[in-house]
């Protein structure tokens, strides 16, 4: 298991992914976390999904047999 959280993901490729396949590679959502109050009053953040979920619907099995996440990407200049 990998998770690339770096704005520039290029992890996908060291572990063996062409470029264009990493290009296609789905990010994690924004909205992953939800935000949850309790009766004190208390916030924190949870994800939505177990993890197990989020890892097959998001991960990509590259060719060294490296389950791998991307935790986002820059579409343009500034947004990183």
């Amino acid at each position: 298991m990998a998770i690339d959280g770096d704005s520039n993901p290029n992890l996908a490729i060291t572990l063996g992914l062409p470029q264009a396949e990493a290009q296609r590679i789905p990010p994690l959502p924004r909205d992953l976390l939800v935000e949850r109050t309790d009766p004190s009053g208390e916030r924190s953040y949870v994800l939505r999904e177990p993890p197990d979920e989020i890892i097959r619907t998001y991960g990509v099995r590259t060719p060294d047999d490296v389950m791998l996440v991307l935790m986002g990407r820059v579409d343009h200049a500034g947004a990183g």
